[in-house]
């Protein structure tokens, strides 16, 4: 078993690298992407997967969905957020690639919600603006509210909650422009969606869903980003917050996703390569799916009886994982229709075997 990374000294600029910070985080059971160096966006994708270069039609690229790339299928970290992983092999081989990566956290599939405080220098915004939606107290001078963190203590004010931006009971994050990150933990991640038009409030972004949020240890053009005290654990979502925010629409009635659920897997799915990756992704595809799961079931069946059909796993291996992933999702490992779902899209797919290195 690998052991765990040591806490990192947070609160000391330079003392870890950025890959100590990296693997800390996925240890939390935060998903993590690279950053480009020096700035606050994922590295560019690899000419297959980028349209344009330059402005100009990229003729390497090669169509394809996002959630089908073979690049994330095999462990490098096209499409930024959506490659974001818990796997430290993965996560020690990208920043042995660039040790200068920055990091980001997938706010969604970490069940975390950040509530980013911007600390701008602009004139302060007409009142309405300040807290939209909310009535402001007759005697406030609107310019005494000069950035997110004034505007959040304002609305702390208004709901009689304690200030959270004093001394944080959470886990947070000090920005280089002097902002703040307050990262906070959520049931389920796909309920929340991500904002940058201050809903909630003047100079209030919310990371949640397919945003991210940039990770202490990670250094920009600007400066490092830094923990801010002495809490290293992100609190619950205050429900007087989690209520301001549904108030604005930033909660979804019903989610897109459910949690993604872990199955029991195999020793054929453990490890970097091709078909260990492959392997996993769609036993927990399956093991995560809450509706049409028989589809899913099906569709993963098929991708890897093409593996089986290529020699490269065994049948009677791939049909008892897959058996276990559907129980993951709630299905009776010994429902008729379930296995005939699996003997049937196996055989299929052993018909058509996967060619590695073939284009989507």
């Amino acid at each position: 078993m690998m052991a765990r990374t040591p806490s990192p000294h947070l609160g000391s600029p330079g003392r870890a690298s950025p890959r100590h910070f990296a693997r800390w985080c996925a240890e939390q059971g935060w998903f993590v992407h690279p950053l480009a160096p020096g700035l606050k966006i994922p590295p560019a994708n690899c000419a297959r997967c980028r349209e344009t270069i330059a402005g100009q039609p990229n003729p390497d690229y090669i169509p394809h969905k996002v959630e089908e790339c073979r690049c994330i299928a095999a462990g490098r970290h096209c499409h930024g957020v959506r490659a974001a992983t818990t796997d430290l092999a993965l996560i020690d081989q990208w920043w042995s690639e660039n040790p200068a990566y920055g990091i980001g956290i997938a706010a969604g599939p970490s069940n975390l919600l950040i509530v980013d405080l911007d600390l701008h220098q602009s004139t302060p915004p007409d009142p309405e603006k300040i807290l939209p939606g909310l009535d402001l107290p007759d005697d406030l001078d609107p310019q005494s509210i000069r950035s997110g963190l004034d505007a959040l203590d304002l609305l702390c004010s208004l709901r009689r909650a304690p200030l959270l931006t004093e001394s944080p009971e959470t886990f947070s994050v000090r920005t280089p422009s002097g902002g703040l990150h307050l990262w906070y933990a959520v049931a389920d991640g796909s309920q929340w969606c991500m904002d940058s038009r201050g809903r909630l409030g003047w100079q209030i972004d919310i990371r949640a869903d397919r945003s991210y949020a940039v990770a202490p240890g990670t250094r920009t053009r600007d400066g490092l980003y830094m923990p801010e005290g002495a809490c290293r654990t992100p609190a619950p979502l205050p429900r007087w917050l989690a209520n301001d925010l549904a108030r604005t629409g930033l909660k979804r009635r019903t989610p897109l996703r459910q949690p993604l659920a872990r199955p029991n897997l195999p020793d054929f799915a453990a490890g970097r390569g091709y078909v260990a990756t492959a392997v996993r992704e769609e036993l927990e595809a399956v093991a995560a799916c809450r509706s049409g799961r028989n589809d899913q079931l099906n569709k993963s069946a098929f991708s890897l009886g093409q593996l089986v059909g290529a020699g490269l796993v065994n049948r009677d291996d791939v049909h008892q994982a897959l058996t276990e992933a559907a129980q993951a999702a709630g299905i009776d490992p010994h429902e008729t229709k379930a296995q005939s779902t699996i003997r049937r899209a196996l055989e299929a797919g052993s018909r058509v075997p996967r060619r590695i290195g073939a284009p989507t």
